[in-house]
């Protein structure tokens, strides 16, 4: 096992390639399994950086390179998937390739994150126990409104009943709040933060939509009512960050003080996620690393 805390592999890579000068992750992996995400989120950054970003495919020869990789990385730092494109996206229902990848990594001994917006998660809950793993949610807003902004992905009902059987079984489960769109989904945080005490989230990570050229084109097409105002807030009255429009900086806390207090009040830990809100962290880590399990011991595994 390396203990070089910059060494990567092929697929399993060091997080943040873009660097982001307000990410306050702590040092992590990334895995993705798949190119592309099914679910075809209206508000999805990852159509600016991956051609045919909403028609998913596996990685060429993923099982076996990331065999390789594990030989390789620092077993020390915990792995997230995934970080642009949902390990349970819906062709993973035949496929199967997350599954085996949660093998491998829980056979290696080696803390890792699931973060998705599936309930297929479920069809993992027999292996994950078995493993130094946590896993994440995102939820954006009640059904309705969840079938706009992410037509292909599962209701929010359905994640939030996996969030239950999941914490049910013992797994430690955080949340995403994320993007809050103001005006758009703003109005169900506080239903949406009842329910996901109530279902035994322990953590939870909000964050703010960071407006690209290309999501910004859907969001308008999604909710014509709504496009000019959007826009205004976006790239007039907001700034510029790297290459995405954010909210004013005033705006942003508004609605994440906001959110926080709602979040504490329910008995749950709060952080935000590439805001520049560090003090309003209340967690040991902003992404829900903390949550993964001690790694386990050859006893445990049996």
């Amino acid at each position: 096992m390396t203990s070089d805390p910059s060494a990567e592999g092929d697929l399993i890579k060091r997080f943040d390639p873009w660097r982001g000068r307000l990410c306050t992750c702590p040092p992590k992996y990334s895995l993705s399994p798949y190119t592309g995400c099914g679910h075809s989120c209206a508000y999805c950054y990852i159509t600016s950086y991956i051609p045919k970003a909403f028609e998913p495919r596996a990685k060429a020869r993923v099982i076996d390179r990331i065999r390789r990789d594990i030989m390789v990385i620092d077993k020390r730092l915990p792995i997230l998937l995934s970080a642009s494109s949902d390990p349970y996206t819906p062709m993973e229902r035949s496929l199967g390739i997350t599954r085996q990848v949660l093998k491998i990594l829980s056979d290696a001994n080696v803390r890792f994150m699931i973060q998705t917006k599936s309930d297929l998660v479920l069809r993992d809950a027999d292996l994950i126990p078995k493993s130094s793993a946590a896993v994440g949610i995102t939820v954006t807003a009640l059904d309705e409104l969840a079938a706009k902004l992410e037509p292909k992905a599962p209701s929010t009902t359905r994640r939030m009943e996996t969030l239950f059987k999941l914490s049910e079984a013992g797994i430690p489960t955080a949340a995403r709040l994320d993007p809050i769109i103001p005006g758009v989904n703003d109005g169900a945080i506080p239903h949406l933060i009842e329910a996901l005490a109530r279902n035994g989230v322990k953590h939870v990570v909000a964050s703010t939509y960071k407006a690209r050229p290309d999501s910004l084109v859907r969001l308008r097409m999604v909710f014509p009512e709504l496009a000019d105002r959007i826009e205004r807030m976006y790239k007039q009255e907001g700034t510029r960050v790297s290459n995405c429009y954010y909210l004013k900086e005033t705006v942003r806390r508004d609605l994440l003080v906001r959110t926080r207090t709602l979040v504490l009040r329910n008995g749950m830990t709060f952080a935000t996620c590439r805001e520049g809100f560090d003090d309003l962290r209340t967690s040991p880590s902003c992404d829900g690393t903390h949550l993964i399990p001690r790694l386990r011991t050859l006893h445990d595994r049996r």
